[in-house]
């Protein structure tokens, strides 16, 4: 007698399981980055046009020219980060099976980094007073629209590195 249930093989098990400690792990890297970067653009612009400090980061000219380009950086950081998540890891001397991201996890990766960054940036940003620190309006209304355009960026980050791993196909299948 058939079962009139299809079970799905192991081998095409969902593969969707978010791996958090390795999740927080590319997390930092890509934060970190992005945040070295950012601030690396803008003193380089700042050198080139020899602009004088300002009291206020967000009027001055090399941020305000490099802020235009964290966007592209964002997006291009964590999707490498993302592909250096969703690749294979060693464990013991042998390299695991290899997992195909799907585009459920790139979407959990992406809720997972953004869950994250979001309060991130408000208490290094915002909270905790250093160099780079802005008031709550200048981080959510001066920066507008770049800051949304990164958080973009940030989201999109795994779904693009999956559609890239996939040829540009983030589902995988047959066209």
């Amino acid at each position: 007698m058939t079962s009139t249930t299809t079970e799905t093989p192991a081998r095409f098990a969902s593969t969707a399981r978010l791996s958090v400690p390795r999740a927080v792990v590319w997390f930092v890297i890509a934060y970190v980055a992005v945040t070295i970067l950012g601030a690396a653009l803008s003193f380089a612009i700042g050198a080139v046009i020899h602009n004088p400090d300002t009291a206020d980061l967000t009027l001055n000219r090399a941020y305000i020219m490099a802020e235009r380009f964290y966007p592209l950086i964002n997006l291009v950081v964590w999707t490498v980060c993302a592909r250096f998540y969703f690749r294979p890891r060693s464990r013991g001397g042998t390299e695991t099976a290899r997992v195909a991201p799907d585009r459920r996890l790139a979407l959990r990766l992406s809720t997972f980094w953004i869950c994250l960054a979001l309060p991130v940036d408000f208490v290094g940003f915002v909270v905790i007073k250093n160099p780079l620190s802005l008031t709550p309006d200048q981080f959510y209304v001066g920066q507008f629209p770049w800051i949304y355009l990164i958080y973009l960026a940030v989201f999109a980050g795994p779904l693009c590195a999956v559609a890239v791993r996939r040829g540009g196909n983030p589902t995988g299948r047959q066209r």
